[in-house]
């Protein structure tokens, strides 16, 4: 006959075993969707490219500035959180608040870690040019892993050049559409309603840094998935907190939600 601290140790090693396959799962799918984010784009980064500066609008490239400026990290991501903790206080809604911290959290690790591969890969941005980093570096960089193509209307090859230390070799993936996705999909966790919007801005963030020269498709689109994921993890991560706060009675009551 097993001892009852047989059964409860079976149980919490199996409940452990069971959230490390979990995460495992996580953490390929992640990889799985990130893969399949960049060899999609990745044909067809010259054409859009194309494709987006024909339509020469000087509106458009005005609208673009706007949402680049606003739709970074800061004043961007960290706004949306302000916002939704102030609105969390006048509501008095718990659920606002968690939904403003899993958009900070959510942005801000999506931003940081995505920062340090984007400086380390080198990637040169829409803009950048031979000429352009002669004169900056004084030299033309090496390239250590080439895409094997370069654009007809420029002169520097496309690949990695490696952590060449300056704005024209930090296109991929792209910062803004990190941050700005990873907010809204932390919002849209938790508050679905009101985070449509977010996450239409955040569309508009990533189209206006192609628009602006600074990312190609396949930069922009691993930047958004890489940002979703982040923004997904955080807002279910809270999301469970709130639910298992809800299911625990407290003396005081429920707090209201939005």
């Amino acid at each position: 006959m097993s001892a009852p601290g047989s059964h409860a140790a079976s149980r919490v090693d199996g409940g452990a075993s069971f959230g490390k396959k979990r995460w495992l799962a996580w953490l390929a799918f992640s990889a799985g969707l990130l893969a399949a984010g960049f060899v999609l784009s990745f044909p067809i980064d010259f054409s859009a490219y194309r494709k987006i500066q024909q339509i020469d609008c000087p509106l458009f490239e005005q609208i673009a500035q706007q949402f680049s400026f606003w739709g970074d990290y800061f004043p961007g991501s960290i706004l949306v959180s302000i916002l939704f903790f102030v609105g969390s206080r006048i509501a008095k809604s718990r659920r606002a608040r968690l939904a403003a911290l899993a958009s900070f959290l959510a942005a801000s690790v999506a931003g940081i870690t995505l920062d340090a591969g984007r400086f380390s890969f080198g990637r040169p941005r829409p803009y950048a040019t031979a000429r352009m980093a002669i004169l900056r570096l004084g030299q033309k960089p090496e390239m250590k892993i080439s895409f094997g193509r370069i654009r007809p209307d420029n002169d520097l090859p496309d690949g990695l050049y490696g952590p060449v230390g300056i704005h024209m070799f930090q296109g991929f993936p792209s910062g803004h559409a990190a941050s700005s996705t990873a907010s809204a999909a932390a919002v849209i966790r938790l508050l679905p309603r009101i985070g449509i919007p977010v996450g239409l801005l955040a569309l508009g963030v990533c189209w206006s840094r192609m628009e602006l020269k600074q990312h190609y498709l396949s930069d922009v689109a691993v930047g958004a998935i890489w940002g979703t994921l982040w923004g997904m993890l955080f807002g279910t991560l809270l999301h469970r907190r709130l639910s298992r706060d809800a299911a625990t009675p407290t003396v005081s009551g429920p707090g209201k939600e939005i």
